[in-house]
């Protein structure tokens, strides 16, 4: 039952958050046809979430497992395409060095992933490392993988353009706009705002740090954590 004054909104999906991951999904989602609905407690791009910093790192050898890197590599494809869509630089290949001990978690995991997927690198000594970045001096005992293919996005921008193209797919966004529940209704899913009814067939919640308190069910581990953001000027 419908309270009074309240709107009802049908979609094909509802993206509730709209940072990095859910702008990403209502433009892909509503480029492809699909009825889309986005909403977000605040008015992305911002600092209250885990998409902001003015830079991002990309690498294709991730440390953590070699399954991520085809993952990793499609993205590259779409940040291409969305620098040829709005005709601004997003990527910045700088490369990328990751120091640590030879047998470490990071160096190896890393070696592990680029070697099980071609992807090219150079092992580095300190002395090497010390001599071509001279803004670095890592301890003697310590190496350095370099990815020359690595480099650094613009967070805040990419998401201004996503949810751009995202409207001019005919996206439907609504921000300052919190989704207070999320339920399953029928065959498809019911999301409650203080003053709409979106009713989707499906929806996708990247909503970081209130996603706890719209899915209370699913009991997820999560841990939130202050992110720490610091940029040095070399000598």
């Amino acid at each position: 039952m419908m309270r009074s004054g309240r709107r009802q909104v049908s979609a094909d999906v509802a993206v509730i958050g709209l940072g990095a991951m859910g702008s990403a999904a209502a433009y892909h989602l509503a480029s492809r046809g699909l009825k889309v609905v986005g909403l977000d407690r605040h008015a992305p791009p911002h600092t209250l979430g885990s998409t902001h910093g003015r830079s991002r790192i990309i690498r294709e050898a991730i440390f953590e497992h070699p399954r991520y890197v085809p993952f990793v590599r499609r993205a590259y494809e779409l940040w291409f395409e969305l620098e040829k869509e709005s005709g601004e630089q997003l990527f910045h290949r700088t490369g990328g060095l990751m120091i640590g001990q030879p047998d470490g978690v990071l160096v190896q995991g890393a070696r592990a992933s680029a070697e099980a997927h071609g992807v090219p690198y150079e092992m580095l000594s300190s002395v090497e490392v010390r001599r071509r970045f001279p803004a670095y001096a890592p301890p003697d005992d310590s190496v350095a993988f370099l990815e020359p293919n690595a480099g650094l996005l613009l967070p805040e921008r990419i998401v201004e353009l996503h949810l751009q193209f995202a409207r001019a797919h005919g996206a439907v966004l609504l921000m300052s706009t919190p989704a207070t529940s999320i339920k399953p209704d029928g065959e498809g899913v019911r999301v409650e705002t203080d003053s709409a009814t979106i009713l989707a067939s499906h929806a996708i919640v990247t909503a970081g740090a209130w996603i706890p308190g719209l899915l209370p069910d699913l009991a997820l581990p999560l841990t939130l954590e202050r992110q720490m953001l610091h940029w040095f000027q070399p000598a």
